[in-house]
């Protein structure tokens, strides 16, 4: 069951391709801070993965606020990993 912590991770991956889909779809070039936030949100969700708790805390932060900051143009998209990010979190600390 260790895999559930990497779910967040896999759902990002996903958001990823989805959100490149969407922006060569609906733009000419690629702009560089999709893929800033792209990048950020992909490690962000795979250090929910991590044991330490205040690296989880820090990178469920980073996942809620890219959401926020990015807004509707492509945070929208984001918010099922920040649900399973949180999901996880919390079906890990209710075992310990």
């Amino acid at each position: 069951m260790r895999l559930v912590a990497f779910l967040p991770a896999a759902l990002a991956a996903l958001t990823d391709f989805v959100v490149t889909l969407v922006v060569c779809a609906n733009q000419q070039d690629y702009p560089w801070q999709v893929v800033v936030l792209q990048v950020v949100m992909f490690v962000a969700a795979l250090l929910v993965a991590v044991p330490q708790k205040w690296v989880v805390l820090a990178a469920f932060v980073l996942l809620s606020a890219g959401v926020l900051i990015s807004g509707f143009s492509v945070g929208i998209l984001y918010v099922p990993t920040v649900i399973a990010a949180a999901w996880s979190v919390s079906r890990r600390s209710a075992r310990s």
